[in-house]
């Protein structure tokens, strides 16, 4: 039912625990996990014009390592993962991405770690959810049943 398994992550608590979530279903479904990292450019732009060269390093190596220690994870776990590292506004990167590949499903975190962002443009969950061309599993933060 779900072989290919998408999976945004952001460094967030609800990221990691749809990691998590993710991890489950692939095990039942022996699904392969795809990890996506956003690099969001248009909030950054936005705020400062144009992206000094460091603070742009500084987020690619953040969303790498992001992208990392899920991979670590996975392969923990026993799952068959690969990394994605993109820039773009993340709704869009997403939903794009889940669109345009051979997805099956995404597993997205509730909300992620930018509050601010999601008060003035809205979530990229709710986003995802009314644009995604798959089925979308939304996760809470990590509680009893994700542990």
């Amino acid at each position: 039912m779900f072989s290919h398994i998408l999976v945004p992550l952001d460094g967030s608590d609800n990221s990691k625990s749809a990691l998590k979530v993710a991890i489950r279903i692939s095990r039942y479904f022996g699904s392969s996990i795809t990890l996506l990292a956003v690099i969001d450019q248009t909030r950054m732009t936005l705020a400062a014009g144009n992206i000094p060269m460091d603070i742009q390093s500084e987020l690619r190596r953040h969303a790498t390592a992001v992208t990392d220690e899920g991979k670590k994870i996975a392969e923990e776990a026993g799952i068959n993962v690969k990394t994605i590292v993109k820039n773009g506004s993340p709704k869009t990167v997403i939903v794009e991405t889940a669109n345009q590949e051979d997805f099956d499903l995404v597993v997205i975190g509730k909300s992620g770690v930018d509050a601010i962002n999601r008060l003035l443009i809205g979530s990229t969950t709710a986003y995802v959810v009314r644009r995604a061309n798959v089925q979308v599993l939304v996760v809470n933060a990590e509680d009893e049943q994700t542990k």
